[in-house]
């Protein structure tokens, strides 16, 4: 861990803050690169991308707050005094910045799938940013691990998983997979928005999974919050999929493509049979 990159005096100059302000400049860059890639103007793309923001930090807040209550009840000053008491949630700023630039969409009459496809071009590589950030400074806990590749976490006892390092991973590989994605379709003339939704849903799998390796003191019904968020995350791509992304005519057709080979599956194994009987029949 390395939560303090500079110290000059009494000024500190705290890893986390440097990498998150990277993230979020990163995340910006990418974002008005793929809107402005379809002709959406840049007063558009500055107002979403500033609301967002802003509303994303704010929730973020707020998300911590709420589910640490403890900390905060004694003296309601400790909310804003993010010095004092440090603490935001991930997935409040992310449900909150992604459902600001939703509705920021419709009131400029952006395409949604413009929009869902540049959150999955901008996303990741974030995310990678921000699990760097969270690594540095010890934000985030892994769960108890003896693996050959297991580490210390500073003020927890014992080994355990590098839960930031299966992050980046994860995002590499999701980065990787969209890109291929995008090049497909591209190619292919895919709907605007296919590949968000994609992105939507695998990355909601990934960091579901991601969670059992990571230490959390908020569970219910024996999955943390995180995951029910995900599981929430999950199923509304899904219904966008289905109802906007084609998914219930693929679906259709991979069921009447399973119906069609289980009959011909019958159909072989019942020839087969009548097949064996005669032979044993005509042998005696």
């Amino acid at each position: 861990m390395y939560p303090i990159l500079l110290t000059i005096g009494a000024f500190h100059l705290y890893s986390f803050s440097v990498f998150i302000i990277l993230a979020w400049a990163l995340y910006s860059f990418l974002f008005w690169r793929s809107l402005r890639a379809e002709g959406v103007s840049e007063e558009h793309i500055f107002d979403t991308t500033f609301w967002a923001t802003v509303g994303a930090f704010v929730a973020s807040r707020l998300g911590f707050v709420a589910f640490h209550w403890d900390i905060f009840s004694p003296t309601l000053l400790k909310i804003p005094a993010i010095w004092v008491a440090p603490g935001l949630s991930f997935y409040s700023s992310f449900l909150a910045g992604v459902g600001i630039s939703l509705v920021l969409a419709r009131r400029y009459k952006m395409r949604l799938g413009w929009l869902l496809d540049a959150f999955a071009a901008s996303i990741p590589l974030t995310i990678i940013i921000g699990s760097i950030a969270s690594l540095l400074d010890g934000s985030e806990v892994g769960a108890p691990a003896h693996l050959p590749f297991a580490i210390r976490y500073v003020g927890h006892e014992g080994l355990r998983h590098p839960y930031q390092l299966y992050v980046i991973l994860a995002m590499g590989l999701l980065g990787i997979g969209v890109g291929y994605l995008g090049r497909r379709a591209k190619k292919d003339r895919w709907a605007y928005g296919l590949v968000g939704i994609w992105f939507f849903l695998l990355l909601s799998a990934l960091m579901f999974g991601l969670e059992f390796v990571k230490e959390s003191n908020i569970y219910w019904k024996s999955l943390s919050v995180n995951q029910w968020v995900l599981i929430a995350l999950f199923g509304q791509s899904f219904g966008v999929y289905y109802v906007l992304g084609g998914g219930k005519e693929h679906i259709r057709n991979g069921i009447h493509s399973i119906v069609r080979e289980s009959r011909n599956a019958y159909r072989f194994m019942k020839e087969h049979v009548i097949g064996v009987q005669k032979r044993l029949t005509q042998s005696r």
